[in-house]
């Protein structure tokens, strides 16, 4: 494990203090300019150019297309300009993908909102618009950076239900998928989290989260254990830890969760 993941194992980066005054005033005239249709212009010509790419994507057999979808996922995991620049050839066969393995051929809209995703936005989608297939599309680029991805939803119904109806796709594109819910021991959570992407509820994965710490005890700083890991290279590092970090999380019912259920 890196360094860099080793701190995101336990870290968390502190709430940002509530701007007031003209701060707060400042901060809502960047959230408009930020929020304006013009900011979205590059993923909707994403978007487009994957649309067109159809015609050269729907031909390809399985095994070419899984050759594609590799090649896609290596160039994300550098990261970069050239990840940047292969969101459109991502999209593309991402879409040709869900549709062998859902039967369900997704939308631009979709499409448009799996992009935003991966970007860092919020998006809103009316019930039957098929957010599943958005977020897994968005959950399969995230999860091709490498990095733990966690598809958070509001009960363990949802957490089975759409990682169990969206796994063809996840290991069509090479990745593991895992959920973790209330009944679970600490192995079967580990190994759950140990995937690629994995299905969570809000309430697991915080708890799950603080469990780690107080398990940790006095290595719950990241400085510690490499200092550790330096003068006692046999001991283990994390004993007891389920959960290998957080970097990605995308929020199914964001409003529910980050405001309705929040702690």
């Amino acid at each position: 494990m890196t360094p860099t993941a080793e701190i995101r194992r336990t870290g968390f980066k502190p709430p940002e203090r509530l701007l007031r005054g003209l701060d707060a005033r400042v901060q809502r005239w960047v959230g408009a300019y930020r929020r304006r249709d013009a900011a979205l212009r590059p993923l909707r010509e994403a978007v487009d150019q994957a649309v067109t790419m159809a015609s050269s994507v729907q031909p390809l057999t399985d095994g070419q297309l899984r050759h594609r979808l590799e090649e896609l996922h290596a160039a994300i995991r550098r990261g970069g300009r050239d990840a940047d620049a292969q969101l459109a050839p991502a999209l593309a066969a991402l879409r040709e993908a869900a549709t062998r393995c859902t039967g369900l051929s997704p939308f631009p809209v979709q499409l448009l909102g799996a992009a935003a995703l991966s970007r860092g936005l919020l998006i809103e989608m009316a019930t039957g618009e098929g957010k599943t297939i958005t977020a897994g599309i968005a959950a399969v680029l995230a999860g091709w950076t490498g990095q733990p991805c966690h598809v958070i939803t509001v009960n363990d119904y949802l957490v089975e239900r759409d990682a169990a109806w969206i796994r063809p796709l996840y290991e069509f594109c090479g990745l593991r998928v895992g959920c973790v819910t209330g009944p679970m021991a600490p192995a079967e959570r580990r190994a759950a989290y140990a995937c690629d992407i994995t299905y969570v509820t809000n309430k697991e994965v915080l708890a799950d989260f603080i469990r780690d710490r107080l398990q940790l005890g006095p290595l719950k700083s990241p400085t510690r254990r490499l200092l550790q890991s330096v003068l006692r290279p046999g001991a283990p590092q994390a004993p007891g830890v389920v959960q290998r970090g957080l970097h990605t999380a995308i929020v199914d019912e964001a409003d529910s969760v980050l405001i309705d259920e929040a702690v």
